[in-house]
């Protein structure tokens, strides 16, 4: 016998692995992919099994009777797999008038039936009664607004951004949403409108609230939080204290756009570079710091670290300031 090296036997096994295992025989008329029924099958496991039924329309033999067998056939078939379903003795009858009648009817009746289940359907959506905001999701959407508008991620104040993260976050936790509420445009623009109102109120808040009355940025930062499952930090107090600069030079109406602006100028200058944006930050908390209060009675949260719940909206909201960038 020749001499085998071990490239011979590496293609040796090679093949052996990419062959094809033939399937062993099978008694004759036995499907060899499907397991030999056993005395210890249970009949209620196979009650929608159709290996014992017709499962096609057996073709007739060409002779003059061809039509009539055909027919009887399907007749044959219909009656038994109508059983076979457990529909009711009605049903099961007008199963055998459907597959008599011809295609055209056929047809009409189906669509007719189809026409019949829309109407039903709408008149359902139409009996269901108005969906209104629960005392708990309102309280969860007041929650969450708080939490977007005191991130230090959001890129504007005003607009469609700020309700844009809250219905992605809403969309994320569902809190007692009801399921797919989102596809019946009704009963989302009804939450969309309180999500809107939430963010509205607490902005005005926010507003109203006179950073003068504050010495110090932290004390200013504790006021923004107090109310909220967010951590004060130092990128929270740097963004006060930017908000505190805008109040006080544009304390009317303009203020939001004012500072939205400036917030759009930061990130363009810097081309989203985030290093950059945190150096201007930094130079405007120093400038606040230096015009309200004593650095000594205070203390920056540099090692604050905001909570699970806080980061998940930072996140979401970085999210989507990447997608406007």
């Amino acid at each position: 016998m020749p001499h085998q090296s071990d490239l011979d036997v590496d293609a040796q096994l090679a093949a052996a692995m990419a062959a094809e295992s033939p399937l062993p025989p099978t008694p004759l008329g036995r499907n060899p992919l499907k397991r030999p029924r056993t005395n210890d099958d249970d009949d209620s496991q196979n009650e929608d099994d159709d290996g014992d039924l017709l499962t096609s329309i057996a073709p007739s033999r060409p002779s003059g009777d061809a039509t009539a067998n055909a027919n009887r056939n399907v007749l044959v078939f219909a009656k038994q797999f109508a059983t076979h379903k457990r529909l009711r003795p009605t049903q099961i009858s007008e199963v055998e008038t459907f597959a008599a009648d011809p295609i055209a009817t056929r047809q009409i009746k189906m669509y007719t039936v189809m026409l019949a289940i829309e109407g039903r359907l709408e008149a359902m959506r139409t009996a269901t009664a108005d969906f209104k905001v629960s005392a708990s999701l309102n309280k969860n959407l007041q929650r969450l607004a708080l939490g977007i508008l005191v991130s230090p991620q959001l890129a504007a104040y005003k607009g469609s951004i700020p309700t844009k993260i809250l219905m992605d976050i809403l969309k994320k936790r569902r809190f007692d949403l009801p399921v797919g509420i989102e596809f019946i445009a009704s009963d989302w623009a009804t939450v969309k409108s309180r999500a809107e109102y939430q963010l509205t109120q607490l902005v005005a808040s926010i507003k109203d609230a006179d950073p003068k009355k504050h010495k110090n940025i932290f004390a200013l930062g504790q006021r923004f939080v107090r109310d909220t499952d967010t951590t004060l930090t130092t990128p929270l107090c740097a963004r006060i204290a930017l908000m505190r600069k805008y109040y006080t030079l544009y304390p009317g109406d303009i203020f939001w756009d004012k500072l939205d602006i400036r917030l759009a100028w930061m990130r363009e200058n810097s081309k989203g570079d985030a290093a950059k944006q945190t150096k201007m930050f930094k130079v405007i908390l120093n400038d606040d710091r230096d015009a309200h209060g004593i650095r000594a009675d205070y203390t920056m949260p540099d090692d604050a670290v905001v909570d699970e719940w806080q980061a998940e909206v930072d996140t979401v909201v970085d999210h989507d300031n990447t997608a406007l960038a």
